[in-house]
């Protein structure tokens, strides 16, 4: 009945969408989200009668075509994946507090989640099994995602040629830190910084790149450089696409006490300083 329709259903679509991200579990849930974030939520939806009651969000929502409701939310997330072209995306693990359950013999879960720092969105997550670890668990995360013209920057766990093959793959570039447990790769990038240290870095194709911060009592200075992939790299062809190396130079003062790290990585993305450094 016309006269009795008083809320508009794309205003109570997203006030239920933003409430469930927010973890509410049922209609009752949703409505005291509404009405708590009401004011919010007035900048950009219409809300012509307020907040509609959970008995009406309960009602609207059993009449809608299920299948039709995923088809747009599958067309919502894709449009966000493309705009994450030309943003980094992290993939990074975390395990979740108080998620064990010692009775029942359960480890904390710990999930791997991508996301995009630009947008500030998780584009996805899996969890990583009991008997596993994150390595197996990336390849997954990576089907799921649509990443063309993304970068996807991993931790040093992740430096593997597998996976910057399977990023390459997604149309996507990486950026992979390089530690101890890539030694040979990790020596080689060494080599090439101090050996460019020692001409005081009077290097062709070198580029550097200088920047401070401050904020809540910290100073933080950083040093990127990047430079050429040596030949001796390019000739193995084991890392796929790999264009520059880089290293970042962190120096950090923190209520009197200083701390330094060096950093090496390697990289599709073309040879911008200016790019690593974002």
């Amino acid at each position: 009945m016309t006269r009795t329709q008083r809320h508009q259903l794309i205003d109570m679509v997203a006030i239920a969408l933003c409430a469930v991200i927010c973890r509410a579990k049922g209609w009752a849930d949703v409505e005291r989200f509404g009405r708590k974030k009401q004011a919010s939520f007035a900048r950009f939806l219409e809300l012509p009668n307020g907040i509609p009651s959970h008995d009406t969000f309960g009602r609207k929502f059993s009449r809608l075509d299920t299948s039709e409701f995923y088809a747009c939310l599958k067309r919502w997330i894709r449009s966000l994946n493309k705009a994450i072209s030309d943003h980094g995306v992290r993939l990074d693990g975390k395990t979740l507090r108080h998620s064990f359950d010692t009775a029942a013999g359960k480890d904390a879960l710990h999930l791997l989640n991508a996301w995009s720092s630009d947008i500030q969105v998780c584009l996805g997550q899996v969890a990583v099994d009991e008997n596993s670890n994150e390595i197996t668990a990336v390849p997954k995360l990576l089907d799921l995602l649509e990443l063309a013209g993304a970068v996807v920057t991993l931790d040093a766990m992740h430096c593997q040629k597998a996976m910057a093959q399977a990023i390459c793959d997604k149309g996507a570039d990486y950026v992979l830190t390089v530690k101890g447990n890539q030694p040979a790769l990790h020596e080689q990038i060494q080599k090439c910084f101090e050996d460019a240290g020692d001409k005081d870095y009077n290097v062709s194709g070198l580029r550097r790149l200088k920047r401070t911060e401050r904020g809540h009592g910290r100073i933080e200075r950083r040093e990127y450089d990047v430079m050429p992939a040596p030949q001796s790299l390019h000739n193995t062809g084991d890392w796929a696409d790999l264009r520059p190396i880089g290293m970042v130079y962190r120096e950090r003062e923190l209520r009197g006490t200083d701390s330094h790290e060096v950093v090496f990585f390697i990289n599709s993305l073309p040879p911008s300083v200016q790019r690593l450094a974002e």
